[in-house]
């Protein structure tokens, strides 16, 4: 699944109405921007690995053009690779976050829900 569907997905609240996915696509905006460019990195480098291939010499040994090739395209792949690195490391960092946002929600559910009993059975002992 794609780190735009993975957003959408996740902040799209269960029967949610289809008109408020203009919201969820403009809260997903970067993700959107960061897969769209990593798509452009990532054929920008494989049309330039293809146009050296076929710029060899034809009487070339097919290894030898291969890495010839790839020599040639090394700042595309650098900054493929980069751009692919960076993404996931902000995708990782996302998750560790909302992880230690819903461990803090969770808490405070689990509290409001403990002073409720307590009031609750408080209230059950006045009316007595």
């Amino acid at each position: 699944m794609s780190t735009a569907a993975r957003c959408i997905r996740r902040r799209r609240p269960a029967g949610a109405h289809p008109s408020s996915l203009l919201l969820v696509a403009l809260a997903c905006g970067p993700a959107l921007a960061e897969e769209t460019d990593l798509a452009s990195l990532e054929t920008r480098w494989h049309t330039c690995v293809r146009q050296a291939f076929t710029g060899q010499p034809l009487g070339m040994e097919r290894r030898a053009a291969q890495r010839a090739a790839l020599a040639a395209c090394k700042p595309q792949e650098d900054a493929y690779v980069h751009a692919m690195l960076a993404a996931q490391e902000a995708e990782a960092r996302a998750r560790a976050t909302s992880g230690g946002v819903a461990r803090a929600r969770d808490w405070a559910l689990g509290a409001a829900g403990s002073a409720r009993a307590v009031v609750g059975g408080l209230m059950d002992r006045l009316r007595w």
